[in-house]
């Protein structure tokens, strides 16, 4: 009995009976049988194309991911051009502030007159200078701590 393989399609066929004998007798093929070899290429094709599915979806998830981090970077870009613009923004509003304060401050100093002050003070409040008596100094060190009067001091 000869088998071929036919490669185009995975097919095992019984093409002839052989016998080795000199009489030439009439034989009838025998009966194929049927087997699941002619199941099996389709089985194998399905097999790929669920693999080649299965890693389409992978590959399809991937770059997904990859599309969605650039989407995401570009976005956290964007965000942190804004807080920079804003940052500026504050900073130079700051130092108009801070310039129009300094400003108002010095106005403040150079509009009080000292002499003014101490003529009212003298005058009409009754103040005067402190004489020698009236003036107490500490010798010792307190720069870390406060002197509390618990009396009046004459």
């Amino acid at each position: 009995m000869e088998q071929s393989l036919e490669f185009k399609g995975l097919k095992r066929r019984n093409t002839s009976v052989y016998t080795n004998s000199n009489l030439a007798v009439k034989t009838q093929p025998k009966e194929k049988v049927k087997r699941n070899l002619e199941i099996l290429p389709g089985e194998i094709k399905k097999h790929n194309i669920s693999g080649k599915l299965l890693m389409s979806l992978f590959y399809i998830v991937c770059i997904g991911l990859f599309i969605g981090s650039i989407l995401m970077y570009i976005s956290l870009q964007g965000d942190l051009s804004t807080s920079v613009d804003k940052i500026a923004s504050l900073q130079s509003q700051y130092e108009t502030l801070k310039k129009n304060n300094d400003a108002e401050y010095a106005a403040i100093n150079n509009s009080i007159d000292n002499e003014e002050i101490r003529k009212v003070a003298i005058e009409k409040l009754g103040m005067h200078y402190a004489s020698e008596g009236q003036i107490v100094t500490y010798t010792e060190n307190y720069a870390n701590d406060y002197v509390k009067v618990l009396s009046v001091i004459n």
